[in-house]
């Protein structure tokens, strides 16, 4: 089994937990899913990370991923809200206590998780988050974009 725990950083953090059996003609499973807030985003992925590793018996086989956040002209215009950052700074320490290795985190872009798996590509591989305001499909997209770049082919998307 191989798991990723994806962050979507923000002042609502989008957070997953799929596993995927490494066998093509299976699909991912979503084991948990939530929009969290900054307080319990610690919580929660510490429960993550002892969930993954206590399956898979390591990290060998556990994957972090997180939107790529980047700060541009733009980002200043529209607010001066350092959410992102701040969550991706606690992402990286909490990986670093769990001796997971913050250099192991993988950074995606928002704009190739979203061009590969749209709302109807989440329905349709079963991992569709209900509830909230989109940020833990967003981080469930970034897990299965993870999974396709490491293997999994996501044939269900063609039927």
């Amino acid at each position: 089994m191989r798991y990723v725990i994806s962050i979507d950083p923000g002042k609502t953090t989008g957070v997953c937990l799929l596993e995927w059996s490494g066998a093509q003609e299976d699909l991912p499973t979503l084991k948990m899913s939530a929009e969290v807030l900054e307080d319990g985003f610690a919580e929660w992925f510490d429960r993550a990370m002892a969930i993954a590793s206590s399956l898979s018996q390591s990290y060998a086989l556990v994957s972090v991923v997180c939107e790529k956040f980047t700060i541009t002209p733009q980002t200043g215009k529209n607010s001066q809200a350092p959410y992102s950052l701040e969550q991706i700074g606690v992402l990286k320490h909490l990986c670093r206590v769990n001796e997971y290795g913050s250099e192991n985190i993988v950074f995606q872009a928002p704009v190739d998780a979203k061009a590969l798996f749209p709302n109807d590509a989440l329905r349709k591989v079963g991992t569709w988050h209900k509830g909230g305001d989109g940020h833990a499909n967003d981080a469930i997209r970034h897990a299965l974009l993870r999974l396709a770049k490491t293997g999994w082919k996501p044939r269900v998307l063609l039927d």
